[in-house]
């Protein structure tokens, strides 16, 4: 979505957004922050905070904060939610620019399904800007959707439907509602974050309802939810 299409989501972003920090199932997320090992005086890079859920959850294991979304009311109302967390500095830009901007300075940046332009070369200056942001030795948590979870709800759509067709993507870019999203394999992320300078420590699927793919969650379906990618690496 561009910038427009975010603000007019702004005031309804729990509905209308699959906001992973609050919608996970199984409490992955926490596990893999948990993992990070943290200076007292750490910063904290979120590129593409929405309306802060990350930041209100786990603003207080860090000193410094950078908030980072490109949408100005959806900032607006992360600034609202995370009024009485300390140390944030709320920046309204495209995430590419934040590196030039920030400089190299996370001890943790996250990057919560935001690369997902059917763009190569905007997601390219996208994945540049989470290692720049990223010390030496810091870490990096990216949460990207996933194509293998894609193509198991594609084919539960398919399974309700008596004229069946191909399911087709092009380098993982799907198209629902007019809307083109990039999906990613699981070792495509894992090289893309070795490209970029990244020591891969864990990469785990978060699973959300199924009710944020517009469908009922019966028992066969609990056991078999759709999730995202999420990759917990290490800057080298």
């Amino acid at each position: 979505m561009n910038r427009k299409e975010w603000n007019k989501h702004a005031h309804t972003f729990e509905k209308n957004v699959c906001d992973i920090t609050r919608e996970e199932t199984d409490n992955q997320l926490h596990g893999l922050v948990s993992r990070v090992r943290l200076p007292k005086d750490a910063t904290l890079v979120d590129l593409g905070c929405g309306i802060g859920t990350f930041i209100l959850r786990y603003g207080e294991k860090f000193e410094r904060i950078e908030g980072v979304e490109y949408a100005s009311r959806t900032i607006a109302r992360a600034k609202k939610r995370c009024a009485e967390v300390r140390g944030v500095t709320w920046r309204t830009m495209g995430i590419e620019r934040a590196s030039r901007v920030i400089g190299r300075r996370a001890d943790l940046t996250v990057c919560m399904n935001v690369i997902t332009s059917h763009s190569n070369a905007r997601r390219a200056a996208q994945w540049r800007s989470v290692a720049g942001v990223t010390k030496r030795g810091g870490f990096a948590l990216l949460v990207v959707p996933s194509i293998e979870s894609e193509e198991m709800v594609e084919l539960e759509y398919q399974s309700r439907k008596k004229n069946k067709v191909p399911l087709e993507h092009d380098n993982g870019v799907v198209e629902r509602d007019g809307a083109y999203q990039k999906h990613f394999a699981r070792d495509e992320l894992k090289r893309l974050m070795s490209d970029e300078g990244f020591a891969v420590k864990r990469i785990a699927e978060i699973y959300y309802p199924w009710a944020k793919e517009g469908m009922r969650e019966t028992p066969a379906r609990k056991k078999n939810r759709p999730w995202d990618w999420a990759c917990l690496a290490q800057r080298v």
